[in-house]
């Protein structure tokens, strides 16, 4: 399920695409009953023109599989391709957007996923004030129940998730590129989680820039034990209008080129004289 997970930290990527120089840094803090899902990271976006780099810090163990602390994402909108860019390994791994949906489909031959009883509330809770903007306080309470087939194996989840936004209005600049992020047409191969998604993002379309996010979800097995319950909380602390240079947002030219697809390998050859060469291995799949 890597691929889904990629998918999903897509999808909260690029939902901060903007035309006008923009950065700011968020908090993102998970608590959880499992003590090894316990963190709290930082986050420091740049977007101009459709060009988005994002950085993190203090990254968990449990997250590195698909977010590096050394290096960064790298989003090129005229190209619709992401660059995972590793500055410890000097690799660049190209993700285009399009491959990612291939790739999801070819997912989806191997593992069905049902989703059914699926449920959304959306709730107004009045104005509040984060970081000195304006924002709605909206509360989304979905309720799913979820079948995984893969082989013969079967694995029913009952999946609750309560998610508080504060979101405003006043970054216009931004919010019509939000607006805009979430009209576009995802397709994750599978049709039920599809048609899910596309529910949830015309509830999300109404509402304005995220200030601050902080989901609960409580996951059951269809004996109703809870396997999982956690609360993640996203909080902008600095936003600021700038102006990058074109060069900020170009892709590494002297890194290796790295694979997205699993079992490929690029790279130089290692090994000398009769010793067979072995190549790296890169890509995060």
């Amino acid at each position: 399920m890597k691929n889904l997970r990629v998918l999903v930290l897509l999808f909260v990527f690029m939902s901060s695409l903007a035309f006008a120089g923009v950065e700011y840094v968020s908090k993102i803090t998970t608590t959880s009953d499992k003590k090894s899902m316990n963190y709290e990271m930082t986050s420091t976006l740049y977007a101009q023109d459709g060009d988005v780099k994002q950085v993190y810090k203090n990254v968990p163990k449990s997250q590195r599989a698909i977010i590096m602390e050394d290096g960064y994402w790298l989003y090129k909108g005229k190209e619709n391709t992401l660059y995972i860019v590793n500055d410890k390994e000097k690799t660049v791994t190209p993700m285009s957007l399009d491959a990612m949906m291939q790739m999801a489909g070819m997912a989806g031959q191997l593992v069905k996923i049902e989703i059914s009883d699926h449920q959304v509330k959306t709730e107004d809770l009045g104005k509040e004030n984060v970081l000195g903007f304006s924002c709605d306080h909206i509360r989304i309470t979905s309720e799913y129940t979820m079948l995984m087939k893969i082989a013969f194996i079967k694995k029913t989840m009952h999946i609750n998730e309560v998610k508080d936004i504060w979101a405003t209005n006043d970054l216009k600049f931004v919010q019509d590129i939000n607006r805009a992020f979430y009209e576009k047409d995802f397709k994750t191969g599978w049709e039920d989680l599809d048609k899910m998604i596309e529910r949830e993002m015309k509830v999300m379309k109404k509402i304005g820039f995220p200030m601050k996010t902080v989901t609960h979800t409580i996951q059951k097995n269809k004996k109703g034990k809870v396997g999982s319950d956690q609360t993640t909380t996203m909080e902008i602390l600095e936003m600021k209008a700038n102006s990058f240079p074109a060069s900020f947002f170009e892709v590494p030219k002297d890194y290796q080129k790295a694979s997205m697809m699993p079992g490929e390998e690029e790279g130089e050859e290692e090994g000398d004289g009769d010793t067979p060469k072995k190549k790296k291995k890169f890509g995060i799949f």
